[in-house]
């Protein structure tokens, strides 16, 4: 005590000759004194931990403890299982979905035409004048659906560019209006079953249960089941599809404009299953992109150079869309030209094409011309002679406001077996392009017995915006007075991905296990990186598996074997994906797959090799205490059936009154784990609230998904950390035994594993994390280097940094200006990343997020429409007083719409606008970054040039750690290094441009049926006869008189 009196009384000499020798050690560190520091401070970020997060309380011998168990996972197992039940819950939509297809195929047998239907005597319920909080509307909550709806109906949608007066509208809405009986027993008997629908060929929709019509703030309604991707996939068969441009100098200006819009529609139509390219002529014709590529020709055994046509998926169309925007016209226009280089771009087509590729079934050329007087007849019937062209069928488009001579157009359609159509205006391109081909297109009526099912890739749904697939199948004409059987549109059902999610084995598969869905196309059906879209306006956003996992030779052969069918199992060394920034290397990634019996889909697991879980039975569930709803978040995970996944309180309440109560299905290895999880955290949770300055908050998270934290201020980040596939502490834990560092502006979360012990075996149960401040972790890590020759602020720069490159802490507050505090080591105005990176202690990759949304561009002119439409509510008012006026005539008021909205609609560029539209000042993006991760140095002494002298410095991983530590010379005499390390940044950056030729093209598995052959599609040259120009001419005439007349109006 005396001792210690003596030092305390001259406390401020005993710094002062400290630091003294301190400095004067400094000038003789090496390499081993810096390990040995290294040692230490690994040693106090466990200790810390360890004291501030009271880990040590849920330690627990379990040997004696009969209803807890660890068991070896076995993944071809739990694969074959979830298919299986995946595959169940698909047979039970097919079975309702044949029920409303055969009822409404029978509908049409006994349906009779009625002339004096109108909207007065109709009432049909369109959904976008339903309001869920209007209680004359008799809407109420559906748990299943997580909305409100009606029960005892179906609900209507029509298009914007449908008057729903017309009589093809509501006779059609009588035939099918007794579907609502079928929808209604469907629904009743099948808990799982979601939404319902039918669209028919005149557009209008029938959904069940009816629910109130979303339409985003400030624009109106353009969706078009029609135009739906769950609708083209079941309405028309796959096509190879070459359009073809007139970019000569007589469709300078407007039609120009037109066109391009056109064609962008008409590629908007397509599906993953379609293969489409673009060219554009005059007296010459080539590919708007100019891509070539060099392939064997089966056929003539010699190499050809040339360009192939590409799957339609939604990046593909982009790069089209973008090379379509920067034509230009000029010169003459040669349909001979054009026509022979289509025909023989097919025939190269089918001779370089490789397995999978190709739509094989329909052949078309589109042709879009604003009229010509050259009859290119030779050149049709020698390729009409073709093996490889003679089924080509030609459909022409006259575009623009005044499009003449128009008589070859139409000759070239009928003399194909296609047809011809004329598109005048911005505002008729989308009925006109729908309207063009699907009829002749559509897939025959199927033999007795076949079943022409579609399942469609994931895509955003219009009723409940969430990503969904559906199940679909088309609806023919059954009626004796039809010749023909024609189709009448498309019945189909939504399963949501959320429901095929639920299905997983959560938590055997751990957390940085999980499920996903491929199709036979390799786009992604089920992914946790899968994203939901910005709009349901936009189509399918057609990721590929290798889009979010590694492209490496292991994953292409999974993906590959999985859309070939494949059961297997394969193990990979690659990288983890812990969070957005941060990779992890791992030898033991083990793919599991296996293909969902009588789908389009194959299902794969993935897990850690060799992992065990644990299995936890015979907890009481009615001994559940109640769960404090301000300090617990439960992972979005189907304990029970019917409980949409939420953390409000009163859904915790109602959950746990089925748990207690057993009145609803709820899945038992994840109740019991819940129970289990309450009772083994409660004692940490009761210690845990005392309040300490150095805190922000402490939080367990087990893998049961069960989270309790002190205090109630950190529920919105542990909210974002409930599922635990999005919890990089959990994530880490399973990966690293020790305590993990992660880093944030404010301070770090550092985070270790609690390990429960059974017969020689062990497993994860759970993280405990500790969220501490910045000045307490600066503190503790000041004390450290107090004991030791690396003290001195002013001589060296000491950082802790993670395995992102992200610091942790550091002796010093920042560096030249810059806070170091959670800063990017490459951010820093020295060359410390490049070095380490050029001495592999940092990996490096750039990863492309293709599912990115960013803030609005904006955009000078326009050669294309927009999708959504910026109309002032006096011009909305206008056109829905046009719409009453004129119903008397339906092509009237279509051409008196089209002309307002063409009027009304500002130029946007139609590269934002398709594939891209515009919500809230938001569009979808690409953006890239750099991933930083531990190479395979573990120690670095070196030294880095800086402008005017050169600085040594020392790196060391910590040995049980996800973080190293660096410590750099400095130059008192220097005032900056003047040198960084110019290397990519991890911070996301925006690619506002697309290289032209970077298409998307993998292996694919090619659909076995194609149905192309409709028979009885009827006169293929419809519409082509001159009396289709006598009613244009009175269409035109009529529009140019009301015109006027309303001018006249306006001006008085």
């Amino acid at each position: 005590m005396a001792g210690s009196g003596r030092c305390y009384g001259g406390y401020a000499l005993c710094i002062i000759f400290l630091t003294s020798i301190l400095t004067s050690q400094g000038l003789d560190l090496d390499s081993d004194s810096f390990k040995e520091l290294s040692n230490d401070v690994e040693s106090w970020i466990n200790d810390l931990h360890e004291r501030m997060s009271r880990k040590y309380l849920l330690k627990t011998d379990f040997s004696d403890d009969p209803r807890v168990s660890i068991e070896t996972v076995y993944p071809m197992k739990l694969v074959r299982s979830m298919a299986k039940d995946i595959r169940d819950h698909f047979n039970s939509k097919r079975q309702a979905l044949q029920k409303i297809v055969e009822h409404l195929e029978d509908a049409t047998t006994t349906s009779i035409w009625n002339d004096d239907l109108n909207l007065n005597n109709s009432h049909p319920l369109l959904m976008k004048d339903m309001d869920p909080e209007n209680a004359t509307h008799h809407m109420m909550l559906d748990e299943r659906l997580g909305t409100k709806v009606r029960y005892n109906v179906s609900g209507i949608h029509v298009p914007l560019e449908v008057y729903e007066g017309y009589p093809e509208i509501l006779n059609g809405l009588q035939w099918s209006s007794t579907v609502d009986r079928v929808f209604q027993e469907n629904f009743a008997s099948d808990s799982t079953l979601s939404w319902q629908y039918f669209g028919a060929q005149t557009g209008f929709m029938r959904v069940y249960p009816a629910t109130s019509w979303y339409v985003p703030p400030n624009l109106i309604d353009l969706y078009d089941a029609r135009l739906r991707p769950w609708y083209v996939q079941g309405s028309v068969s796959p096509k190879d599809m070459i359009i073809l441009m007139d970019r000569s100098g007589s469709v300078h200006g407007q039609t120009f404009t037109i066109m391009k819009w056109a064609v962008k529609t008409l590629i908007d139509t397509l599906g993953e299953n379609d293969f489409v390219n673009v060219a554009a002529f005059n007296s010459t014709t080539e590919w708007v992109n100019n891509c070539t590529y060099c392939k064997v020709n089966q056929t003539t055994d010699s190499e050809e150079c040339t360009q192939t046509l590409v799957q339609a998926s939604t990046s593909n169309k982009k790069l089209l869309f973008q090379a379509i925007d920067e034509l230009e016209d000029g010169g003459m226009a040669s349909y001979s030209n054009a026509l022979t280089f289509a025909y023989n771009a097919f025939k190269q087509f089918e001779g370089t094409r490789e397995e999978g590729e190709g739509a094989n079934c329909h052949k078309t050329i589109m042709l879009f011309s604003d009229g010509g007087t050259e009859w290119p007849e030779e050149v049709i019937k020698k390729f009409q002679n073709d093996t490889y062209t003679k089924a080509v069928r030609i459909f022409t488009y006259a575009v623009g406001p005044h499009p003449i001579p128009t008589a070859v157009l139409k000759q070239m359609a009928c003399s194909t077996g296609g047809k011809y159509s004329v598109i005048t205006t911005r505002s008729s391109v989308r009925t006109k392009i729908q309207e063009s081909y699907t009829s002749l297109l559509s897939p025959a009526q199927p033999l007795s017995g076949f079943h022409n099912d579609q399942y469609t890739t994931a895509y955003t749904s219009a009723v409940t915006e969430e990503l969904t697939v559906s199940l679909t199948r088309p609806v023919y004409n059954m009626s004796d007075y039809a010749n023909t059987s024609t189709l009448l549109g498309v019945a189909g059902i939504d399963v949501p991905i959320q429901t095929l999610k639920n299905l997983s084995p959560f938590e055997a598969l751990g957390p940085n296990g999980y499920s996903f869905i491929i199709n036979h196309n390799g786009f992604l059906v089920l992914h946790p990186k899968l994203r939901k879209q910005l709009s349901y306006l936009l189509g399918p956003p057609h990721i590929d598996l290798l889009d979010v996992e590694e492209d490496i030779r292991e994953t292409n052969s999974v993906r590959n074997n999985m859309t070939e069918g494949m059961t297997y199992n394969a193990t990979v060394l690659g990288k983890i994906s812990v969070d957005e920034a941060h990779r992890v290397l791992y030898d033991g990634i083990q793919f599991s797959y296996a293909p969902v019996p009588n789908t389009t889909y194959s299902l794969g697991l993935v897990n850690l090799q060799g992992s065990v879980h644990l299995v936890v039975h015979d907890q009481d569930p009615t001994l559940m205490t109640p769960l404090n709803v301000s300090t617990t978040v439960l992972a979005p995970w189907p304990y029970c059936r019917g409980r949409q996944p939420s953390n409000d309180s009163d859904h915790l309440n109602r959950l746990m009154r089925d748990i207690q109560n057993k009145k609803q299905i709820c899945r038992d290895d994840l109740v019991q784990g819940l129970l289990w999880s309450q009772t083994w955290t409660q004692r940490l949770l009761d210690d845990w609230h005392d309040r300490s300055s150095d805190i922000i908050g402490r939080v367990i998270f087990t893998r049961f998904g069960l989270a309790r934290f002190y205090p109630e201020s950190q529920k919105p980040g542990v909210s974002s950390w409930g599922d635990p596939w999005n919890n990089p502490a959990l994530r880490r834990g399973e990966l690293n035994r020790k305590v993990s560092v992660i880093p944030h502006s404010f301070g770090a979360f550092l985070s270790a594993p609690v390990l429960v012990e059974k017969n020689g075996a062990e497993v994860m149960a759970g993280v405990v994390g500790v969220n501490l401040t910045s000045s307490s972790l600066r503190n503790g890590f000041l004390g450290k280097l107090l004991k030791s020759g690396w003290r001195d602020e002013n001589e060296y720069l000491i950082l802790l940094v993670d395995d992102g490159g992200l610091i942790v802490t550091s002796n010093r507050e920042d560096l030249y200006g810059i806070p170091l505090q959670g800063a990017f080591i490459g951010d820093l105005n020295i060359p410390l990343l490049k070095h380490l990176k050029d001495s592999r202690f940092y990996d490096m990759e750039i990863e492309l997020d293709k599912q990115a949304i960013c803030k609005e561009l904006k955009h000078n002119g326009t050669s294309a429409g927009p999708r959504s439409y910026h109309i002032p509510s006096p011009f909305t008012l206008a056109a829905s007083l046009l719409a009453e006026v004129f119903t008397w005539a339906e092509y009237l008021r279509y051409i008196l719409y089209s002309g307002l909205l063409a009027l009304m609609t500002p130029s946007v560029e139609a590269w934002t606008e398709w594939g891209m539209t515009q919500i809230g000042g938001k569009e979808s993006c690409r953006m890239e970054r750099a991933i930083y991760y531990f190479g395979e140095r573990r120690t670095l002494s070196e030294s880095m040039k800086c402008n005017n002298y050169s600085a040594k410095f020392w790196a060391e991983r910590l040995q049980d750690t996800n973080a190293m530590l660096v410590a750099v010379e400095m130059n008192i005499n220097a005032q900056e290094c003047g040198m960084n390390s110019e290397l990519p940044s991890i911070h996301p950056r925006r690619l506002t441009v697309l290289e032209p030729c970077t298409y998307q093209d993998r292996f694919r598995k090619r659909p076995t049926s194609c149905l192309a052959n409709n028979s009885t599609a009827g006169d293929s040259c419809n519409g082509c006869p001159q009396r289709m120009q006598a009613s244009l001419t009175l269409m035109l005439i009529t529009a140019t008189v009301c015109s006027n007349h309303l001018k006249g109006n306006l001006a008085s």
